[in-house]
């Protein structure tokens, strides 16, 4: 059975490794920012020992060595192939698998469904240049006039792919017929609509507007944005967003996320606000973790894009309005629901971030956002507004309105303190408010183990005892794991090694190994994050070493530090010395073997004679460093 990349995709990109785990009755336990730990399930222990990394989506057991990626999980679970795993997954999400293709006209048909993708993807991305150069056009002055009177500059423009649809029913749908796009695949991709009244026809569904192009998390154009200018705005709402496709699903897709995500791991906390142009402006100042949900409300799909960064903390940065406030709410329990700690920035009436970046500039924008409430605080304010009759009533209300937030932290530690505080804020008792939580959670509890039953169906059976694989030891394997574990979690060391990938030849074969070559050769063409996925969804993310490494870093104190930091340098320089002198060595072993057969050779003796002043100018280099330290 072959199933389309793009179902494959779209499976991986809604399950979520742990709520899988949960499925098989694994009891987890945090152990960190979206890492987990529970008892194994492919041996008997009774101290936990295996741990998943939901940002990653792989697990290991660091007691008999299991790992693997999502998909191997539920191989090993169900018993079954790759396939019977998708399938099971598929079920579990809701998510329809195209009829197999066997082979003959079926086989064909799913390849021309690939090809048809290809090039609908294909076509959004040379679209989003269609606009970018209408826009440099004397059609697009009025529109480059705007963004010019909006403070937004050339160098901004070229950045994010602003464009101009021209005030034309066809100016899009004609470029396209001419590249020979055809108008299915215009229709397919939300470019363009079918008219009624003439099924051959289509014409464009952004007229006179400026275009915002979307992008996916990898940063390709998946849909655009149209939005309204000038003294004689298109017709239609404020903003035109392409519909939802095979190409765009509005819950998935975070305006900005691409860009943002780069940054997570330093900034150490991402900020979610509500337009396209507030993202920019708040790029612009400086905050380029900033990103908006494109077109819809925030969604549980967006929530778990955020918890898979690792990133700790998230600002909601929303109009403060009564529908903003609505939203808010409804976005902290998402987001405390998928382990995050939430805090709400209170943005000034009638502002958004683009007014006050383009009256105060950077600094007022950072100084606004750096102003930041947590968010049960937040909600009490908000909430006692809302219900001010200090009545046993209304505090009935707060209490129920309050406990529908707290419910959804996932510490429990945090979900009794945050018990206690709204105890004295409204002067009760605490075990009255906290034996009203735990009604709560164990109502929901059973309502989701309901849900879980109606949709997993029968449990799996057990999974069979397979014959575990060791894989021998070598003089080289702990240098590889240690260069592997810093080229997967520190990207500029996994740039610098992949400035001299021949470093990695004397370490001997391995699976390790060769992952780290993988890794290297994807960053040096650029796609260090997107070769890191590849691994993930590879045969050698199944290897102990390989995935030991990428659930949990021997550096993980200087997760999120620079590549210059001291420590990472050091450690880094320590390999490449280590390397250096096995180099050494099998570079003296092979001179001493030419010498036995040729022992008159006087430039092997010569050779020789410089290879013992190297080795020995690397061991009193490691003395001096020995002593230094």
């Amino acid at each position: 059975m072959a199933i389309p990349q793009e179902t494959i995709d779209e499976i991986l990109r809604a399950a979520d490794l742990a709520e899988v785990a949960r499925a098989f009755q694994l009891e987890l336990k945090p152990a960190g920012t979206g890492v987990w730990k529970a008892c194994c399930p492919f041996h008997h222990e009774k101290t936990p020992s295996f741990h998943l990394d939901t940002s990653k989506q792989v697990y290991h057991c660091f007691g008999c060595g299991e790992g693997g990626s999502l998909v191997t999980f539920v191989k090993k679970m169900v018993n079954t192939d790759f396939v019977g795993a998708m399938q099971w997954l598929a079920q579990r999400y809701n998510i329809t698998i195209p009829e197999d293709m066997h082979g003959g006209e079926n086989s064909a048909e799913a390849a021309r469904r690939r090809q048809f993708h290809e090039d609908g993807m294909r076509l959004l991305s040379e679209s989003a240049a269609f606009f970018q150069e209408q826009l440099q056009t004397p059609v697009g002055a009025e529109a480059r006039q705007y963004l010019s009177d909006r403070g937004i500059d050339e160098a901004t423009i070229q950045k994010y792919g602003l464009g101009y649809a021209p005030d034309s029913w066809d100016a899009l749908a004609s470029w396209a017929n001419a590249k020979g796009f055809s108008r299915a695949l215009l229709v397919a991709t939300g470019l363009c609509l079918q008219s009624e009244k003439n099924q051959e026809r289509v014409y464009d569904r952004f007229r006179n507007r400026l275009m915002f192009p979307i992008c996916n998390e990898l940063g390709k154009v998946v849909a655009f944005s149209g939005r309204v200018f000038g003294v004689k705005p298109a017709e239609g709402g404020k903003y035109v967003n392409s519909p939802e496709s095979d190409f765009f699903h509005k819950g998935r897709v975070l305006y900005g996320f691409h860009i943002a995500r780069q940054v997570l791991s330093r900034t150490k906390w991402a900020l979610v606000c509500e337009g396209q142009l507030d993202v920019i402006a708040c790029h612009r100042a400086g905050l380029l973790q900033a990103m908006a949900a494109q077109g819809t409300a925030f969604t549980e799909e967006h929530a778990r894009m955020l918890a898979k960064t690792q990133v700790p903390c998230v600002h909601l940065a929303f109009d403060g309005d009564p529908a903003g406030h609505k939203a808010t709410l409804r976005t902290i329990k998402l987001l405390q629901a998928a382990g995050l700690q939430v805090l709400i920035t209170t943005i000034p009436d009638q502002e958004d971030p683009d007014s006050i970046f383009r009256t105060g500039g950077p600094t007022a924008l950072q100084n606004i956002m750096a102003q930041a409430e947590p968010a049960i605080p937040f909600v009490f304010r908000i909430t006692c507004q809302s219900h001010p009759e200090n009545t046993p009533e209304a505090r009935s209300v707060i209490v129920s309105e309050m406990l529908d937030v707290i419910a959804t932290l996932t510490d429990e530690m945090t979900a009794i303190g945050h018990c206690q505080w709204l105890a004295g804020q409204l002067h009760l008792p605490e075990d009255a408010i906290q034996n009203l939580l735990n009604q709560r959670r164990a109502a929901a509890e059973e309502a989701e183990q309901r849900a879980r039953r109606f949709h997993a169906g029968p449990l799996p059976s057990p999974p069979l005892a397979l014959p575990r694989i060791t894989l021998e030891d070598n003089s080289t394997s702990a240098l590889t794991e240690t260069m592997l574990d810093l080229a997967i979690h520190f990207q500029p060391i996994a740039e610098h090694l992949a400035e001299t990938p021949s470093v990695l030849t004397p370490l001997a074969d391995c699976p390790a190994k060769q992952a780290l070559t993988m890794l290297l050769a994807g960053t040096a063409d650029g796609n260090w994050e997107e070769t890191i996925s590849s691994l993930i969804q590879s045969e050698l993310c199944n290897d102990k070493a390989v995935s030991a490494v990428l659930v949990k870093s021997q550096f993980e104190n200087l997760l999120g530090q620079p590549g210059e930091h001291p420590a990472l340098q050091q450690a880094l320089a320590d390999c490449l010395n280590r390397l250096q002198s096995i180099q050494l060595q099998l570079a003296s072993a092979q001179l001493g073997a030419t010498l036995e057969r040729q022992p008159d050779d006087f430039s092997t003796l010569a050779e020789a004679a410089k290879l013992a002043r190297e080795r020995q100018n690397l061991r009193r280099s490691r003395r001096w460093k020995a002593a230094s330290d």
